[in-house]
């Protein structure tokens, strides 16, 4: 029997949308990640694509998922992002990084 890539993950009931689903990632919110001195504030314009941005200022387009953190975005795709909107990029991604990480290892 196959073992599911899933299994390892728990259950969490989604408080704000009443609903269960994995942990897969641990909640964040991007008040929990504070660098306003290093963080770069841009606007939202019509056509941007988060991997782009990501990649114009962090190097690399698989950094989205920053970007969606430090902004609170859950459904950052189908044109959910106005234009406008302002985007808080951070500029260290490492920091990120480690703190996802130790909040996965505080869990265990």
């Amino acid at each position: 029997m196959a073992i599911s890539r899933y299994d390892g993950f728990r259950t969490v009931r989604d408080e704000a949308k009443g609903v269960l689903r994995l942990e897969t990632f641990p909640t964040v919110r991007a008040s929990e990640i504070e660098d306003p001195n290093n963080d770069i504030i841009i606007e939202y314009r019509d056509g941007d694509r988060l991997d782009k941005i990501a990649f114009d200022y962090l190097g690399d387009g698989r950094y989205w998922w920053a970007i969606c953190l430090l902004n609170d975005l859950s459904l950052p795709f189908g044109g959910l992002l106005e234009p406008g909107t302002r985007l808080r990029i951070p500029t260290n991604i490492s920091s990120i990084s480690n703190y996802i990480k130790n909040k996965l290892d505080s869990k265990e």
